[in-house]
């Protein structure tokens, strides 16, 4: 049997260019910090900007190296993540 790891991966979009990041969603929704675009300079809330939140799943050799990826689940974004 493999080994599986997890990240919990927030989605979020530039509200000026509409660029999308991928991000730790400790990062994005816990602390809900601030990010610069890298294609416009606009610096956005990136709790506010969630579009999505998933729960990647990696499965893992037996020397924990990464051998396949899939999406586990997607987390609801509730309005009060949105600050």
């Amino acid at each position: 049997m493999s080994e599986v790891a997890w990240l919990d991966v927030t989605i979020m979009k530039c509200p000026k260019c509409g660029r999308y990041y991928a991000e730790a969603s400790w990062y994005a929704i816990d602390m809900a910090s601030d990010i610069e675009c890298g294609e416009c300079g606009h610096t956005f809330n990136s709790k506010k900007n969630a579009v999505d939140r998933v729960l990647i799943e990696f499965e893992l050799d037996s020397k924990g190296k990464a051998k396949n990826v899939r999406i586990n689940m997607h987390y609801q974004i509730e309005d009060s993540d949105k600050g």
